[in-house]
């Protein structure tokens, strides 16, 4: 059908009307303002949706993707668009679903300008990629599909990723095949996902091999796989287009972990080559195990001079012992990465904003709207202590709330590294963790970095009870948070709201809202 397209969705997709019948049709790519064909492939009896597959009227904002993968691949849905387009749509989805689902008049008295990454492309410090095994390559998921995409390079992702896909897929195109290797019992590691983090501020570098026993390619029962990821829904878009843990969408790739080993160190004798520098490769095993496959001299010496730099004194066998750091060492396979002004120390399987120059604006913004002078802070999400961090000079004690395991080990040792005394992280759920502080502990702010699918009811429930004065609210889904915001309205009011583009060329919306009692 023909369609003149008026709007952006959440999701990616252009909005119009069918002009037959007034019925909603979402098409993917079109851009707000293009008259377009749509073929229809998906249909409910209030909406559609298709393919544009002709382009009548074109946008101003229309422009030409720079990848070659774009329109297959899954990971990016608005390389055709302007960034500074991007941005104003972004904006525009977060003042819509304000006043439609979060019950705000006026949105547009509350909204702040959105901030726009300093970089469009190569602003990726983490990927994570599938391995196409006829392709013997790296892969991510094709669009609303399981089929894999064959990669050679991701424009979104940073220099040192780039760097290493071509000499990842060396490793993979060179391996022996599944035939042969099944003859051999030992050494093999059954690989079904490959991360790859690179900091451009550092220059440390960290592989990870995701491998498993048989079976399917999903965590063994019990085990917690970290915050970010929840069975509700589709986990946050830092964890990039392919962590579906499907067993079909995660085909095994066998490789000899001696070849891998060999490969590490092949590199350690080419160190000059400054995108390679601080290289670690690792194993992590579906129970949890972290193997050491390799490391260049210069990543060993960056963990050993911290360690000694930092276990000395009293002070550190007394902050060890009373944080819970078991063997005052780093987690196996910490990668660093530098953001306001502190070195973190992160977990193989623990979580890190993945835009770190746009972590830098994210962070000034929360800064900006946390008072000073104040007695308790909390931070109910705290991953590896970003934001617990980057606010301990505006509190007395600052107290850190945090699930997943590696993120709680990564906090505690960036703590100590830091000599960041004021800071503590507790280990389990927000609710149950606030609800125990004792009476006389009223936080005097909070702040929320929940997965998509918001806070917990039990959470609203337990801040709105103790009345604690201002709430920072980051999102990374505009619909949940203004759910949420509606949720707390009998006693909050919404003060302001700030787009954060992490995500360009993706429809992925970061939010900064700030919620002060009434």
């Amino acid at each position: 059908m023909r369609v003149t397209l008026n709007d952006m969705a959440y999701g990616g997709d252009a909005v119009g009307r069918d002009p037959g019948t007034g019925m909603a049709v979402f098409a993917w790519p079109g851009i707000s303002g293009e008259e377009v064909d749509v073929a229809i492939n998906w249909r409910r009896p209030n909406l559609v949706r298709g393919l544009v597959t002709r382009v009548e009227k074109e946008s101003e904002l229309r422009v030409e993707p720079p990848c070659p993968y774009f329109g297959a691949c899954g990971g990016c849905q608005w390389q055709h668009i302007d960034y500074a387009g991007q941005v104003a749509f972004k904006h525009g989805i977060l003042r819509s679903q304000l006043s439609r689902v979060g019950g705000i008049a006026d949105p547009d008295s509350l909204l702040k300008s959105p901030l726009a990454s300093p970089n469009d492309y190569g602003y990726r410090n983490t990927s994570h990629f599938a391995i196409d095994p006829q392709a013997r390559s790296l892969a991510y998921f094709k669009r609303n599909s399981h089929a894999l995409i064959a990669v050679g390079v991701c424009p979104i992702s940073n220099q040192g990723i780039n760097a290493l896909i071509p000499r990842l897929n060396a490793l993979l195109a060179s391996t022996a095949s599944a035939e042969e290797l099944s003859e051999e019992p030992r050494g093999i590691m059954r690989v079904w996902k490959i991360a790859v983090r690179h900091s451009e501020a550092t220059g440390q570098t960290v592989i990870v091999f995701h491998t498993r026993p048989g079976g399917s390619a999903v965590a063994l029962p019990g085990r917690n796989t970290g915050r970010r990821q929840h069975t509700h829904g589709p986990a946050r878009p830092d964890d990039g287009p392919n962590m579906e843990g499907n067993p079909e969408a995660n085909p095994v790739f066998p490789m000899r972990r001696r070849d891998v080993k060999k490969a590490v160190n092949a590199l350690a004798h080419v160190e000059e080559s400054q995108d390679l520098a601080a290289l670690t490769v690792i194993e992590v095993m579906d129970d949890g195990t972290v193997n050491l496959l390799g490391a260049t001299r210069t990543a060993g010496a960056a963990t050993s001079e911290a360690m000694a730099d930092t276990l000395t004194g009293a002070y550190v066998g007394d902050i060890g012992q009373e944080r819970g750091l078991q063997g005052y060492a780093p987690p196996l396979g910490a990668w660093q990465e530098h953001l306001g002004g502190r070195n973190y120390w992160v977990g193989p399987e623990a979580f890190f904003q993945v835009n770190t120059q746009g972590a830098e604006l994210m962070l000034a913004e929360i800064v900006e709207n946390i008072p000073q002078g104040m007695e308790l802070l909390v931070d109910a999400h705290a991953g590896v202590g970003t934001f617990a961090f980057a606010l301990a000079g505006r509190a007395k004690r600052v107290l850190g709330f945090e699930l997943d395991t590696a993120s709680v080990a990564s906090a505690r040792w960036t703590a100590l590294v830091g000599s960041s005394s004021n800071v503590e992280f507790k280990q389990g759920k927000a609710e149950i963790l606030l609800a125990a502080l004792p009476d006389g502990e009223r936080p005097d702010a909070i702040v929320f970095d929940p997965p998509r699918v918001g806070c917990s009811p039990w959470l609203l429930a337990e801040v709105s009870k103790r009345e604690i004065p201002r709430i920072v609210y980051v999102s990374c889904d505009p619909s949940t948070l203004s759910r949420d915001i509606k949720i707390l309205s009998e006693k909050y009011a919404l003060s302001s709201a700030r787009v954060i583009d992490m995500f360009p060329q993706t429809y992925h919306i970061e939010v900064v809202a700030v919620l002060d009692l009434m």
